[in-house]
C-alpha cells in the first residue's frame, strides 16, 4: 500500500480501495478515492515508462480529416471572440485540431504534447510549433496565450493541479481556458464495476489515472486562481449506461479486460495516419452546433463529461500551496 499523500488535496488518511485496475501490461495498481476531497485515482501513480508505454505510436491513430474540420468549426468560435490572438492546446495529440484552426483563422497556433511521436509527425509533417513533454516544463512566458484548450488531458496527467496552476500563469488576465474533463463519478463506474463482477484488475482503456468529482474541480479551479463563468454537462446517454439506468452494451466488459501480453516496443515508433473522407465545411460546423446545443447547463452526475470556461481571477493567482 502507497503511503502517499493525495496529490489533489494532500490529505494524508489512508483512502478507500475500490478496485484494481492497470495501465500497461505487467504493472498492477490500487484504484482508492481519497476521503477528503473525493478524487480517484491509481495508487501508485503510473511511472514515466509506463505512460510512455502506454501513449506509444498506435494511440495516435486519429482521422485527420474529422480532428481538422473540428478545429475548423472552433476558428469560427475564436473569431467571434477575438479575430487573433495566440491559441495553446495541450494534449494536442498529432495536432490536426490545431492545423485546422490555423487553415482558418488568423489565430498563432501552439502545441503541448508528451507523446514523442505526435509530437514529431506535428512538427515534421504539419511544420506546426508543437512542444514535447509536460506543459509546466514548456516554459512559456507569462500571460503568453490569449486562449489555452485543454480536451480530455487533465485525468490523463501526473500533476493535474500543477497543470492548472500553470495554465494560470501563462494565460493573459483577459484570456480564457476552455477545459474539457470526464465526470470522475461518472467514468469511473464500469472501471470498479468489472474488478468487482470479475475479480480481475481493470483495465483504465482510455488511459485515465484521475476521476475528478465535480466539486473537486471547481474547488482545484478556485486554488489555482481561475473563476467559472459557464459550466455544462455532456455525453447524457452514455453517462446514463455507465450508471446502469440504461442497458449497457452486452459485450461492455471486453473494452476492460487487461491484456494478455506485453505491449510491442513502439514507443519510438513512426505514427501512421489512415486516410479520411473529406467533408464539406458545413459539415463540421453543423457537427459543432450540434455538440454544442446538446451540452445541459449545470454540473450532473448522469453526464459523463463536464464542460468549463474559465477566466482568471484578478485577485489571486493560485496559492502556492495546497
Amino acid at each position: 500500500m502507497s503511503d502517499m499523500a493525495c496529490p489533489i488535496c494532500d490529505a494524508s488518511i489512508a483512502p478507500v480501495e475500490l478496485g484494481k485496475v492497470i495501465l500497461v501490461y505487467g504493472a498492477e495498481h490500487r484504484l482508492v478515492e481519497c476521503r477528503d476531497c473525493r478524487v480517484i485515482r491509481f495508487d501508485p501513480l503510473p511511472t514515466i515508462d509506463q505512460l510512455q508505454r502506454f501513449y506509444a505510436a498506435p494511440y495516435y491513430d486519429f482521422d485527420r480529416g474529422k480532428e481538422e474540420g473540428k478545429g475548423m468549426a472552433f476558428a469560427g468560435r475564436l473569431k467571434r471572440w477575438r479575430k487573433t490572438g495566440r491559441f495553446l492546446d495541450v494534449g494536442c495529440a498529432t495536432g490536426f485540431f490545431i492545423n485546422g484552426i490555423h487553415k482558418h483563422s488568423q489565430w498563432d497556433v501552439h502545441g503541448v504534447e508528451f507523446g514523442e511521436s505526435a509530437v514529431r509527425y506535428a512538427r515534421d509533417e504539419l511544420g506546426l510549433d508543437v512542444k514535447h513533454g509536460d506543459l509546466t516544463h514548456a516554459g512559456y512566458p507569462d500571460a503568453y496565450f490569449d486562449y489555452v484548450h485543454i480536451n480530455n488531458v487533465l485525468e490523463h496527467v501526473l500533476d493535474p493541479v500543477g497543470m492548472l496552476r500553470e495554465c494560470r500563469r501563462i494565460v493573459k488576465p483577459d484570456g480564457r481556458l476552455y477545459l474539457s474533463v470526464p465526470n470522475g463519478y461518472n467514468d469511473s463506474r464500469e472501471i470498479v464495476d468489472f474488478h468487482r463482477l470479475e475479480n480481475q484488475p481493470s483495465l483504465s482503456n482510455k488511459g485515465h489515472i484521475f476521476f475528478f468529482q465535480a466539486r473537486t474541480l471547481l474547488e482545484i479551479f478556485d486554488r489555482s486562481g481561475f473563476l467559472v463563468i459557464s459550466k455544462k454537462t455532456y455525453g447524457i446517454k452514455r453517462g446514463l449506461r455507465n450508471l446502469g439506468w440504461l442497458p449497457r452494451k452486452k459485450n461492455w466488459k471486453e473494452t476492460y479486460r487487461p491484456p494478455a501480453a506485453p505491449e510491442p516496443e513502439m514507443e519510438t515508433g513512426k505514427v501512421i495516419v489512415t486516410s479520411s473522407r473529406k467533408r464539406p465545411a458545413l459539415y463540421y460546423r453543423y457537427r459543432f452546433f450540434e455538440s454544442s446545443v446538446r451540452m445541459i447547463p449545470g454540473l450532473h452526475k448522469f453526464g459523463l463529461d463536464l464542460a468549463f470556461i474559465l477566466q482568471p481571477n484578478a485577485e489571486r493567482k493560485g496559492k502556492t500551496s495546497r
